[in-house]
């Protein structure tokens, strides 16, 4: 039958060519299709897109930014599509017209915004993306796919930038974390000091409002001192134009200060000539008094020999009156110590005599009459100086000897008398002029004892005169010198005087000056006193203010203990942080990296070159699928060339007809696409076994459906071609679609093709999964074909089969 089949063909020529013709449907539909999607997105660079740039630059950190600028070179130099810069009103037009499938509008903010990022209020950075993808879908979504990747880059750069100012601004953080730590330290050591000192000053302040309280007090009395200083001020006016008065009155007087002036000079010379003449007689003078002391030690003598005397006339009167009661016997013996006493009295009026002042005072005004001769003085300064000696020298002594005289007499006729007495031998009259002797001696002796002591104070006196006669003697020396001097003086202080004139005349004028200030000071003094009152005020306020501030004080020694530790611990961590900060050392690449940490490694496992490759699996399972229809249009599966021995060789003669077409169609198709697109399997005789075995499977299931139903079978098969069409994942992953193409997307012939080339095309790995379910796919629609063809075989063995049958 296979035989009679062939032969057919010899003799219907134009079938040869509709078979050859179906074959190449596959091809042709495969091959066109695929080429004109082959690599879409390989000829980007030949999409018009427009770009519009309306951005302006702007600063950020001391740099300007020309984003939109930088964009629109940065599309220049790409290849990604065919940019065209235009104006916005131009771009519009060509999106209308189709001239453009897309716009990428730079906004006037673009730079603007981008400086926003790390403000309180950032603002987005807008890339504006026209498209009309009812010009073309495919366009929109590579525009779209464009404008991210542009976005992306975008982002990466800007990224990159603020990386940049960051890593910038955390070196310095670092430096100032570092330098925070040293300064926290510092800090610490200050608020310990802050500490110290806030307790000094809660003490001091303590100390302060105690001494406020002395102030006040202070103040008080400075009022008090204040009205006084007010009158005394007023005191000093007046004094002050006292002052003044007397100046004037100074003033006048100086003519006569001049006068004087000369008169004393003269005068001065006179002294200095007399003073010359002086030291002669004052020399003479010191020889007199030698003289003059000679007399006093022989005056000392005789008072001493009176003294003697007296104690001797005491002695003996005391005697004599303790015998005076004894026997008359004794009598004779009384009457010579009589006698003996009155020897005594007479020897003592003798020495009386020889210290007579008479006598030494006539030596001593002979003396001073000597000396004021050489003095050259006149009489009655002689006379003067002569009666000064006398009562020097001889005033006590005559006074003595005024008492001595009277007594010693009265010591005579008292002896006298008891001379008498004892010669009568009256006892009674005796005892009475004993008892006046007695009493006379006794007086006699007080005198004497006076005038001893007046001789000492002469005998002094006259060692002083002497001495200040040596006294005088050096001192008229110098006197003499000092003349010569106020003489000198007196001659350079005659030119002074005009000098001390005028000197008058500026005191004057300051003393009004200071008068008038004076006046001033005393009208002022009212508000001195008020101001000292507002002072007692303030005082009273800053009492009180200081005890608050000593309390506030307290609490800042508190506080400021805690701030102590706070800032040591804040200084222990930030140390701790600036060892922790990174340290940090970016350049230009790796400010990108820190921009774009993640980068994007893919690996691609599969060879899929290009978008044709990744959808010849798809389209050649369509195109052998429609070669199926297309031959079961043209062929007849029907009718036998001859009578056939059984359904077998019924279903062996049209299958191999009709396979060998399916065959030979895929292995046209693969050739094809090789050749005129590049078509490269991974494994070429997979991907050529596993095409034929789908273009059979599809052949065989056609074939069924069309031996079944007829015109209605072709119907379900172009049905069935539909449900494959989208239920296979050719173009998009089936979880894409909906949930119906996913429920039949197992059952469908066209996905295990599609899945098994691309094993065999692109992954590489193992197909025998598709070819094991089209292999099934096959011997089953196969075996329904030889049960199909053998049921009609039973009917038609009593049929008359002709020769020739038409196709």
């Amino acid at each position: 039958m296979l035989k009679a089949e062939l032969g057919y063909f010899k003799d219907h020529k134009l079938l040869i060519v509709v078979i050859l013709a179906i074959a190449l449907i596959p091809t042709i539909y495969a091959v066109t299709f695929l080429s004109s999607m082959w690599d879409p997105y390989g000829r980007t660079d030949q999409l018009p897109i427009a770009v519009v740039n309306d951005d302006h630059s702007a600063s950020m950190s001391g740099k300007t930014l020309h984003v939109g600028d930088d964009l629109t070179k940065q599309l220049k130099d790409s290849n990604g599509f065919d940019f065209q810069f235009v104006s916005d009103h131009q771009a519009q037009q060509g999106l209308d017209s189709g001239k453009y499938y897309a716009i990428y509008k730079i906004p006037a903010n673009f730079s603007k915004n981008a400086t926003t990022l790390l403000t309180d209020h950032p603002q987005q950075m807008k890339l504006n993306l026209v498209t009309s993808s009812g010009k073309s879908f495919i366009a929109g979504k590579m525009s779209a796919s464009g404008a991210a990747s542009v976005q992306t880059r975008l982002n990466g750069q800007i990224a990159s930038t603020y990386t940049k100012v960051l890593v910038s601004g955390l070196t310095q953080v670092e430096g100032g974390v570092k330098q925070a730590a040293t300064g926290s330290k510092k800090l610490s050591s200050g608020a310990h000091q802050v500490n110290n000192g806030s307790q000094k000053l809660a003490t001091n302040l303590n100390k302060l409002a105690n001494s406020t309280l002395k102030l006040q007090s202070g103040s008080k009395t400075l009022q008090t001192g204040l009205g006084q200083y007010v009158q005394g001020v007023v005191q000093a006016s007046s004094g002050s134009q006292q002052l003044s008065s007397g100046l004037k009155t100074v003033n006048q007087k100086l003519p006569a200060l001049q006068t004087g002036i000369s008169t004393l000079q003269s005068g001065s010379q006179s002294l200095t000539n007399g003073l010359k003449k002086t030291q002669p007689a004052i020399t003479s003078l010191q020889s007199g008094a030698n003289q003059l002391n000679t007399g006093i030690a022989s005056l000392q003598a005789g008072s001493q020999t009176i003294a003697t005397k007296s104690a001797t006339f005491s002695k003996e009167l005391q005697a004599f009156a303790n015998q005076l009661t004894a026997t008359s016997q004794q009598s004779g013996e009384n009457a010579t110590k009589l006698k003996n006493l009155q020897s005594l009295v007479g020897a003592t009026q003798k020495a009386i005599a020889s210290v007579s002042s008479a006598t030494t005072t006539q030596s001593v005004n002979t003396a001073l009459a000597a000396k004021a001769k050489a003095l050259n003085l006149t009489a009655a300064q002689t006379q003067s100086l002569q009666a000064a000696a006398d009562q020097e020298i001889t005033t006590s002594q005559k006074a003595q000897m005024a008492e001595l005289t009277p007594l010693l007499n009265q010591l005579s006729t008292a002896l006298t008398n008891l001379s008498h007495s004892a010669a009568t031998s009256s006892n009674s009259q005796m005892t009475g002029a004993l008892n006046q002797l007695t009493a006379g001696a006794s007086q006699l002796a007080s005198a004497n004892q006076k005038l001893a002591a007046n001789t000492t104070r002469l005998h002094v006196g006259s060692q002083q005169l002497n001495s200040g006669l040596s006294a005088t003697h050096s001192a008229t020396s110098q006197l003499t010198a000092g003349a010569n001097q106020l003489s000198s003086g007196l001659t350079s202080a005659a030119p002074q005087v005009q000098a001390l004139t005028s000197g008058i005349g500026q005191l004057n004028s300051g003393a009004a000056t200071l008068n008038q200030g004076l006046g001033t000071l005393s009208q002022k003094g009212g508000s001195l006193i008020a101001g000292n009152a507002q002072v007692t005020s303030g005082l009273q306020q800053a009492g009180a203010g200081t005890n608050q501030l000593a309390t506030g004080a307290n609490t800042l020694a508190d506080g400021s203990h805690t701030l102590s530790s706070g800032v040591n611990t804040l200084s222990t961590k930030l140390a701790t942080s600036a060892a922790k900060l990174p340290r940090l050392a970016f350049n230009n690449e790796q400010s990108k990296d820190f921009a774009s940490p993640v980068d994007l490694a893919q690996t691609e496992k599969d060879q899929v070159p290009n978008n044709g490759t990744g959808m010849a699996p798809y389209m050649i399972g369509v195109s052998l699928y429609v070669c199926a229809l297309s031959l079961n249009l043209m062929f007849d599966a029907y009718t036998p060339r001859k009578h056939p021995k059984n359904g077998f060789f019924w279903w062996l003669s049209k299958s191999t007809i009709m396979n060998g077409v399916a065959a030979l169609a895929a292995t046209i198709v693969l050739v094809s696409l090789h050749a005129v697109d590049g078509f490269n399997p991974v494994h070429p005789w997979a991907t050529w076994g596993l095409t034929v075995l789908g273009a059979i499977t599809f052949m065989s299931i056609v074939t069924w459906l069309n031996l079944i139903l007829g015109k209605v079978g072709t119907f379900l098969a172009m049905i069935l071609l539909v449900l494959q069409l989208g239920g296979s994942a050719g173009t998009y992953p089936i979880q894409l679609s909906n949930g119906f193409f996913e429920a039949i997307h197992p059952y469908l012939p066209l996905s295990y093709i599609v899945d098994g080339l691309r094993e065999t095309i692109m992954i590489g790995s193992s197909a025998w999964n598709a070819i094991f379910v089209l292999l099934v796919i096959f011997i089953i629609f196969s075996l329904l074909q030889i049960l199909h063809y053998t049921r009609l075989f039973l009917r038609m063995r009593r049929m008359d089969i002709p020769k020739e049958a038409a196709v």
